[in-house]
């Protein structure tokens, strides 16, 4: 399986969270990025099967754990990894989903790309269910292109420039922090880029699909818990970015997802009601640019 580069192997590790993974999917995602990097880090945050987790790890030499009793959230654990990798003279991480599997060459490709002035180096995504591809996030005409924002999962993130920004935002816990980092990155002056032969395979998770005139179309279906922090946090997103953020396609894809919820899911009140209560407390929300990283320095 190929590696990166010795010279450019050396700074750049791999960081993966956890959080009740299916750990024949985790096993299978280690297997194609172990052999990409020279050190994985992997967070817990509480997983019920932690002990399945620690028992397959063990077959991974370059693999080391670190667990947390709860769940603090996906952007306190994005910190810890990246606090860890700082801490060992790491200048690049790719962040990794516990249902994401990197192509044989991702990671190869991605630090081809390696500048300063590069807050993230994103591949392409393939959004995938049960094998049949959903949704792709590229541009077909260039190899390497500009773009705003992109998933955690996959990216080569530049270690200096999540220091100089503060890190993830850990008020968000979940949901919309992949974007406020990469707004943020790009405030600072970073850029952010993806390169189109890079190849990340992404499960749709709590995604689902419909057929509509033979196109397959995801869905946002979500639980009450998720809505309210999708709400919440979209909503002081915008309120935080809205002078350098494409406010319109935000609005949009916000109004969207919350139709859906209205038309297609059981449950309706339920969800009003944490869509209004996460409205509610993002707008209430006093807008904070918190130095996250100190406590991981």
């Amino acid at each position: 399986m190929a590696s990166i580069k010795s010279e450019k192997k050396e700074f750049v590790c791999a960081g993966v969270v956890t959080y009740n993974p299916d750990i024949g999917i985790l096993d299978s995602n280690l297997c194609t990025l172990c052999p990409q990097v020279n050190e994985v880090f992997v967070v817990d945050n509480g997983s019920g099967n932690v002990k399945n987790i620690l028992g397959l790890l063990q077959r991974f030499p370059n693999v080391s754990v670190y667990t947390n009793d709860n769940n603090l959230g996906i952007a306190q654990a994005l910190n810890w990894l990246c606090g860890l990798a700082f801490h060992k003279s790491y200048q690049w991480i790719v962040t990794m989903d516990q249902d994401s599997m990197c192509d044989n060459l991702m990671i190869t490709k991605l630090s081809e790309m390696i500048r300063n002035d590069i807050g993230i180096i994103a591949p392409r995504v393939e959004f995938r269910d049960k094998g049949m591809l959903i949704e792709a996030t590229y541009n077909k005409t260039d190899a390497v292109e500009k773009i705003d924002a992109c998933i955690t999962s996959g990216s080569l993130t530049n270690l200096e420039a999540w220091r100089l920004i503060g890190g993830f935002d850990e008020w968000m816990f979940i949901d919309h922090v992949d974007n406020e980092f990469c707004a943020h990155l790009k405030q600072k002056g970073y850029q952010i880029v993806r390169v189109n032969d890079a190849l990340l395979y992404q499960r749709a998770g709590d995604m689902k699909h419909i057929t509509l005139f033979g196109k397959p179309i995801m869905l946002p279906y979500y639980s009450t818990f998720r809505n309210y922090y999708i709400c919440r946090n979209t909503v002081y997103f915008i309120r935080k970015y809205w002078k350098t953020i494409d406010l319109l396609r935000e609005i949009r894809s916000f109004v969207y997802s919350q139709a859906i919820k209205l038309i297609f899911e059981k449950g309706r009140l339920r969800n009003l009601k944490s869509s209004f209560l996460g409205i509610r407390d993002g707008i209430i929300k006093k807008k904070e640019y918190v130095n996250y990283c100190n406590k991981y320095l």
